[in-house]
């Protein structure tokens, strides 16, 4: 009976885990260049010794949580300074908390002609920060972005994004919606059509499916109540039992 409670909590957490995941996921639908989460439940090997020194069932359980980094779809913006990346890569910002790694593409011209993101954070170039001349503060409509990142008004090359990937992706950390974080070190993306390129005009949207998420909303949602009620009915089963043996 005390094994069936400690198996019904157990199980608990893993959903529980899986609701806040889901819950983020959802807030963040419309968040460009976001990566939803999923949770990973594992079942080690030794889960059988746990059992033995009496741990239950689901002492054996790995839970952790991952990100998803497939591409979402891109969205046609027909402003200049928007931009998608299609294939691998993250374009890099410098900010005042570090180096920061993003694929939300919704950049401006800052007030000193830097080029920012919506958070004020420097989208840096291959050659450090990416700064544009007067001309082009008042002429964006006239920048000219390549596949391969480099920036033109007209013949002039203003300047060339850097776009960087790494080895291990589940290394990023999440600081905030669609900004990054690492200890590992860049690597350079090479650009090319099929593996990685720049699209100009458009954005990445977030790659959660708001339907898909409702319904394993509802689904974790109704396992967690009944492992609820699993156990309040195992725990008045205990206590009835233990009423008996005192008898």
């Amino acid at each position: 009976m005390i094994k069936g409670i400690y198996s019904s909590g157990s199980g608990m957490g893993p959903r529980l885990m899986g609701l806040d995941v889901i819950a983020n996921n959802i807030a963040n639908a419309d968040t460009t260049g976001f990566k939803k989460n999923d949770v990973f439940v594992q079942v080690l090997k030794d889960a059988g010794v746990a059992q033995s020194v009496g741990q239950g069932d689901m002492a054996g359980l790995d839970v952790k949580e991952f990100t998803d980094f497939s591409e979402g779809s891109h969205r046609p913006t027909n402003n200049p300074l928007d931009l998608a990346i299609h294939g691998e890569g993250f374009f890099v910002l410098d900010s005042p908390q570090g180096v920061r790694y993003t694929r939300n593409g919704n950049f401006k011209v800052g007030e000193d002609g830097d080029m920012v993101n919506s958070n004020g954070q420097h989208v840096m170039g291959v050659g450090g920060r990416i700064n544009f001349p007067n001309a082009l503060k008042n002429q964006q409509k006239d920048l000219v972005i390549t596949t391969k990142g480099e920036m033109y008004m007209g013949k002039d090359m203003v300047g060339k994004l850097r776009l960087v990937t790494f080895s291990d992706l589940q290394q990023l950390q999440k600081e905030a919606g669609s900004v990054f974080m690492t200890d590992q070190q860049p690597q350079e993306v090479k650009f090319s059509e099929e593996r990685s390129a720049i699209r100009q005009g458009y954005l990445e949207e977030s790659n959660v499916e708001s339907l898909t998420e409702m319904v394993q909303l509802v689904e974790f949602t109704r396992n967690f109540e009944t492992d609820q009620r699993t156990m309040r009915y195992q725990d008045s089963t205990l206590e009835k039992a233990m009423e008996v043996g005192r008898l």
